[in-house]
């Protein structure tokens, strides 16, 4: 029967890319670790990993036996988690997911804060697109994520935690910057810079648009990038104009180096969410986290918009 330990080195060796590499992490030697991903091949009976070059690669069935191994570890640890907590102290280690928006400009502020209040917490931050972050809650990676999308699946939970609007910005030399609105049709015609397939902000322009009887696929989009300030540098080089978080272009509204233009009749308002799964109980320590959230993230996010 497999055992917990080769569970944890598949993964890590899987996530590592290196027999040496997992090795180092888990503290033990190579060797050991060589002979755990042996036994849990006998176990199954297939070959798990095979090497790439330089790299060592899940086979197909490695891939998948990995997804179960991660969710077995980390359940273990959430378990473990558990019972220190059930002792009503708020301590230990929680990883957490979020798209660019809440990860790259709420999020830290909000650990800041948090970290005060509580000095034992560790806290990892990762940051994807909403389409990924979901992905990894569902997968067990994270215990939370925070996202500016949703999605329609029976084995997750979104709860609202605070509003974002998206807007229109374009270089100060565009011949809009000087205008009070512009029409649908005009935003049409325009080379639209926009975030990658996945992200919160492209969702809900696509959504928008289509409750307006615009069909997203009519729009000029002449790149999908996928860092927000990749965004920005293209559209202040005359690239063309973009579709994004007010509170992401908030500096450069302030100085001028971009502009804001209203579009007649449609307006990107969107809630941003915590993400969980239904069917698994929150750490009492996520639990914390996510109340701290909901308390705090209104001041927190006037001082994003500020900054």
């Amino acid at each position: 029967m497999a055992r917990l330990e080769e569970f944890e080195a598949l993964c890590r060796v899987v996530e590592q890319k290196s027999f040496s590499r997992a090795a180092e992490s888990l503290a033990i030697s190579q060797p050991a670790v060589s002979l755990q991903i042996k036994s849990l091949e006998e176990e199954y009976g297939v070959k798990l990993l095979h090497r790439d070059g330089f790299e060592v690669q899940p086979t197909e069935v490695g891939r998948a036996i990995y997804d179960y191994a991660r969710q077995i570890v980390d359940l273990y640890a959430q378990s473990r988690q558990m019972a220190r907590e059930l002792n009503g102290r708020v301590r230990g280690k929680l990883t957490i997911g979020a798209s660019t928006v809440p990860g790259g400009y709420l999020l830290p502020l909000l650990l800041g804060n948090f970290k005060a209040r509580y000095p034992q917490v560790d806290i990892s931050l990762c940051i994807g697109d909403s389409s990924e972050t979901i992905d990894n809650v569902l997968r067990y990676r994270f215990e939370l994520g925070f996202v500016g999308a949703t999605r329609r699946d029976s084995h997750l939970n979104f709860d609202p935690f605070m509003q974002d609007c998206l807007v229109l910005v374009v270089p100060p030399e565009h011949p809009w910057a000087g205008r009070e609105a512009v029409s649908y049709e005009e935003l049409l015609e325009a080379p639209l810079i926009l975030q990658q397939y996945g992200s919160g902000a492209t969702m809900v322009i696509r959504e928008a648009l289509e409750v307006n009887g615009i069909a997203f696929e009519n729009l000029n989009i002449v790149a999908e990038i996928g860092l927000q300030e990749s965004v920005k540098t293209a559209v202040r080089a005359g690239l063309g104009v973009t579709i994004i978080s007010r509170m992401v272009v908030v500096e450069e509204l302030a100085r001028g180096l971009l502009v804001e233009v209203p579009v007649k009749g449609l307006e990107w308002n969107r809630n941003l969410y915590a993400v969980y799964r239904r069917m698994t109980p929150l750490s009492n320590l996520a639990r914390t986290f996510l109340d701290f959230v909901r308390q705090d993230v209104v001041s927190v996010s006037d001082r994003a918009r500020e900054r």
